[in-house]
């Protein structure tokens, strides 16, 4: 399975939990750390034109892991793209699709309509990480995505941002659900 780990705003490929996550899936996986340009100044045409040159296909084999303004990203790439078969999955980690009260700034990625009847059946295998404790996005907002998608919801009563700072330079909840997944073979 090819697993592609999407960060978010001001992070890269090195912050937080996706450099341990990506050495723990590569004992049995191939693993990549989409690098998105400009994390402190971001760009959607920008991030999805990354997301396009560094994800070559997308197949049953393709797996999918995304942070906070990387879920919007990601299913709004997803949303766009021509797919044959259904995909193995995806895990999103407090996502959103509505403009976050504390960050402006980064309403231009939710112009775009996204077709949530194509992201929710393009796979069995959703899941939606939040926190009652987001101080960047308000769980609620991430409850919704994950009522949209028709996804799994799994809400942490402490966990923040699940960035660095809020502990989370791992992430065993999310190894352990993902390890839970029975994929298609």
């Amino acid at each position: 399975m090819h697993i592609y780990i999407i960060h978010g705003y001001s992070a890269s490929v090195e912050s937080h939990w996706f450099s341990w996550l990506k050495e723990k899936l590569e004992e049995e996986n191939e693993v990549t750390i989409i690098d998105l340009p400009t994390p402190q100044n971001p760009n959607p045409k920008e991030w999805n034109d990354a997301l396009k040159e560094q994800i070559k296909f997308i197949d049953k084999n393709s797996f999918f892991i995304a942070h906070s303004l990387g879920c919007i990203s990601l299913l709004k790439f997803l949303s766009e793209s021509k797919i044959e078969e259904k995909i193995a999955g995806y895990m999103l980690v407090s996502g959103f699709n509505e403009s976050l009260p504390s960050l402006k700034q980064l309403d231009h990625f939710l112009e775009k309509r996204l077709d949530y009847k194509k992201l929710e059946k393009i796979t069995d295998n959703k899941i939606v990480i939040g926190s009652n404790d987001d101080y960047i996005v308000p769980v609620v907002l991430t409850q919704r995505l994950a009522f949209l998608l028709s996804a799994n919801f799994i809400c942490l009563e402490k966990g923040g941002h699940f960035l660095d700072r809020d502990g989370y330079t791992n992430f065993p909840l999310l190894l352990s659900e993902f390890k839970k997944i029975k994929f298609n073979e």
